[in-house]
């Protein structure tokens, strides 16, 4: 899943968060509906609150089917990239 942008990056969040909280996972659904809403500030905040929300399924991906997954994985891995970028 190529992000090309914040935008596409904040649908991505609210999905995912709407697709959490469809499957009883509440607290992963609201960490990731949290980080969305920093779309408004600072892109460098956003972008941090959202990588340390994905970062929160190392422990528990069983919510997410293989192909959701492999997507958020594949972000995260962007998330990275921008971040060592910056740097």
């Amino acid at each position: 899943m190529q992000l090309n942008n914040n935008r596409e990056l904040y649908d991505y969040l609210v999905t995912l968060s709407a697709i959490l909280s469809s499957r009883g996972a509440d607290e992963l659904s609201s960490t990731v509906a949290t980080a969305s809403r920093h779309a408004t500030g600072m892109s460098t905040e956003f972008l941090g609150e959202a990588r340390i929300a994905l970062r929160r399924f190392q422990d528990d991906r069983s919510v997410l089917t293989e192909s959701e997954w492999l997507d958020l994985v594949d972000v995260l891995r962007q998330l990275d990239q921008s971040f060592y970028r910056r740097g």
